[in-house]
């Protein structure tokens, strides 16, 4: 009887436990979801749209290895046909690098594209074919592949894909949404204020939310 009394008690505790851990995420997530940040449009961003048309800005720091930003993806494509030159969408890296440990050179390619002006092609295909790049000994042959496809000089894309300029873009944006204090990927800004993702409106609603303050 004592034996099942403890058990009894010790599953208590340990729901207690794991309550107050989702419950002190749940609180973090909301007070930095209620500040403003200084994350404004810069120079080295890819964007997609005009800012000088956009009512909203969206900033998205994201991981190409990620499965909920490959889930996103479609979204923001979405979103963008949706609202037009309302909203202006640019792109920023966070590698989570501990568990994607080839989120790096994805990057890497999508930026060497960049240098051409295909980083949207190749952010696209990078997530249309996440399985399949993800999954190989040696991505950098599909990301090879991706570039042929897209019509990119080869000689050029295989040496910006290892220039450190872009590696240091890369591993600078990470390091920016660590010390923000993200805690996952995609994270989401509208128009410098943080999106709690809570399912796949999440994002759409923040937009009509900032659209209906400027009417």
């Amino acid at each position: 009887m004592d034996k099942n009394k403890n058990n009894i008690f010790f599953k208590i505790f340990v729901g207690l436990v794991i309550f107050s851990l989702v419950f002190m995420g749940f609180v973090s997530s909301f007070r930095l979801a209620k500040r403003e940040y200084n994350v404004f449009p810069r120079a080295s961003d890819y964007l997609l749209g005009d800012l000088n048309k956009a009512k909203v800005v969206v900033i998205e720091y994201s991981d190409f290895e990620c499965p909920a930003c490959r889930s996103f993806f479609p979204i923001v494509r979405s979103l963008k046909a949706k609202y037009k030159d309302e909203v202006v969408f640019i792109y920023r890296h966070f590698p989570l690098i501990e568990i994607h440990p080839k989120a790096l050179i994805a990057a890497q390619a999508a930026e060497a594209a960049g240098k051409q002006g295909k980083f949207w092609e190749m952010h696209d295909l990078l997530f249309e074919k996440q399985d399949e790049w993800k999954n190989a000994p040696n991505p950098k042959e599909f990301f090879l592949s991706y570039a042929k496809d897209l019509n990119l000089d080869l000689e050029k894309f295989e040496k910006d894909f290892e220039n450190q300029e872009i590696k240091e873009k890369i591993l600078n944006e990470r390091n920016e949404a660590l010390k923000l204090g993200l805690q996952g990927t995609p994270s989401f800004f509208v128009n410098k204020r943080l999106v709690i993702l809570t399912g796949y409106d999440s994002l759409e609603r923040e937009i009509e939310k900032e659209l209906a303050n400027q009417k």
